[in-house]
Formats: structure tokens, C-alpha cells, sequence
């Protein structure tokens, strides 16, 4: 498809790239038969010398789901992290249950009198006699990247609480992408951050999927409004919904018919272990 080209959704054009279809699609699991169908598919479906990136998004959906749910699901990631919006409250919630699971003792939403001013912190982190401090940054758009100005002002901020409240480093962990200087400006202080592109091991998808902690925004099955009420009902990763009984989830609205495919869906994605 070499005069094809692909609209960003910052509106940027750049040429159709089957590389980056098939890397997206190898990092979600797609079984190589099928990956070749799927570029041939998106082909297909192009009329014209333009496609958008959400186009080609909903194509690749659309050939999947019936054919490799699970695919179809982790391939579904990113956007239902933005689907956890539009505040930055839930995406925090979210964060907190991923520390959470991997050891750490976590406060969200924590007043913080630094030497200069009072701060509120999103996350107070504690594992192993450390405490750390995180900036959840939460973007409600695919085009807006988290820049060097959110790494100063979160170095800063570390910094202004750091001896008052023997804290011994700061995250900077966002569901977009970081800037270059962004990169740099971490790397350069030392200060762990985690983003869609960054790092190349260890980014927020392996943060999320290391630990199958897929949020119930990513089951399709359920409408946007259930998918509201679940979150509000601090009712946030897949699991939740296979752990909850009926009973527990009449008042989140959910019909029996969109239940029962989501706990399916939810059951493909991250099945519990058997008890035994």
C-alpha cells in the first residue's frame, strides 16, 4: 500500500506502515495465520488514498472478534484505559489495585505539606521500609502526549515534600505517550516513569498485562454506561466481575445477557485459578 497514507490523530499524515499493523498485532498475541488476513483485510476496507488510525483501529477489531476473542480484547487495551476517564480519579484507583497487587501499601489522594506548600499527592507508595510518591497523569485524547513540563513539576514537587515526609523518589506514570524531553528529563533524574511508548520493556502495557490486570472497560460486551457504573461501584479490573456474585451487581444496571458475555469475555482474559 505504498500511497496510502495514514491520518494521525493529531492530524499528522504519514505513509501506511504493514510493519506497525503487524508488530501492534504481535504484541496482543495474534496468531501468525492470522496476521497476514488481518492486513488484507484493513486493504481491503481502504477506499481512496487516506485511512485513519481509528479506521484501521476498527477494522482490525472487526476481523478479530470473531475469530481470536482474546486477541480482539488485548488488542481493545489502550482505549479502555481511556475509557476509565474523563477525571483522572479513576485512573488512579487503577493504579493503586496494580501497586497494590505487587506487594506495595498504597494511599490515594494524599495532603502532603512539603517545605514550600501543601501538595496533594496522587499515590503514596510503600513496600520494603521505602516511600515513594506517583503522578498519575490522565489524558482523555490519544493525541496529547505528557510533556517536560509535567516532569518538572513533578520533580519539583517530589522535591518540595521529599525531606518533610521521607519520601525517596517519585513516578511519573501516564496512559499517553511522553515527549522525547520528557524522556530524557526522567532518565536524567532518575525518576521512574511508565507510558504507552516508554520503556520499551516495563511500559503500561506490561505494567497492566504482567499481572492481568485488565480494567472491566476493555469488555466490549458491556454498554458504556455499565462500564460507568462498575468503575463508580469501585467494581475496576476483570476479575472483580468474575469475584462478584448476581446479587452484588443488580444495582450497576447490567442485563443478564451483557453479564454473562462479559464474564466470558472476562474469563478469556484472565481466568481465575482454579480452587482446590
Amino acid at each position: 500500500m505504498p500511497d496510502i497514507h495514514v491520518i494521525k490523530r493529531n492530524g499528522e499524515s504519514e505513509p501506511f506502515s504493514e510493519e506497525k499493523v503487524l508488530h501492534s498485532m504481535r504484541r496482543v498475541g495474534v496468531p501468525e495465520d492470522l496476521q497476514l488476513e488481518v492486513v488484507k483485510h484493513i486493504r481491503e476496507k481502504v477506499t481512496g488514498n487516506e485511512i485513519s488510525t481509528d479506521e484501521i483501529f476498527r477494522h482490525i477489531l472487526e476481523f478479530l472478534e470473531p475469530r481470536d476473542r482474546k486477541s480482539s480484547l488485548r488488542f481493545n487495551l489502550r482505549q479502555s484505559i481511556f475509557e476509565l476517564g474523563p477525571t483522572g480519579y479513576p485512573f488512579e484507583q487503577y493504579l493503586a489495585r496494580i501497586f497494590r497487587d505487587e506487594g506495595y501499601t498504597v494511599e490515594v489522594g494524599v495532603m502532603m505539606q512539603g517545605d514550600c506548600v501543601t501538595h496533594e499527592i496522587d499515590l503514596l507508595i510503600m513496600k520494603d521500609k521505602t516511600r515513594q510518591i506517583v503522578e498519575a497523569k490522565f489524558h482523555n485524547s490519544h493525541a496529547t502526549k505528557t510533556d517536560v513540563q509535567t516532569a518538572l513539576y513533578t520533580y519539583a514537587r517530589f522535591l518540595d515534600v521529599k525531606q518533610k515526609n521521607d519520601i525517596d523518589n517519585v513516578w511519573l506514570i501516564t496512559n499517553t505517550k511522553l515527549t522525547q524531553d520528557a524522556i530524557s528529563y526522567t532518565q536524567c533524574k532518575g525518576m521512574p516513569a511508565i507510558a504507552w511508548n516508554y520503556p520499551n520493556e516495563g511500559n503500561l502495557q506490561d505494567f497492566v498485562e504482567k499481572p492481568s490486570m485488565y480494567p472491566v472497560t476493555i469488555l466490549n460486551s458491556l454498554t458504556d454506561k455499565e462500564k460507568q457504573h462498575l468503575v463508580e461501584k469501585d467494581i475496576v479490573l476483570c476479575r472483580d466481575l468474575l469475584e462478584k456474585k448476581d446479587t452484588e451487581l443488580v444495582d450497576v444496571l447490567i442485563n443478564k445477557e451483557n453479564l454473562s458475555r462479559a464474564r466470558e469475555d472476562a474469563n478469556i482474559i484472565c481466568p481465575i485459578p482454579n480452587k482446590s
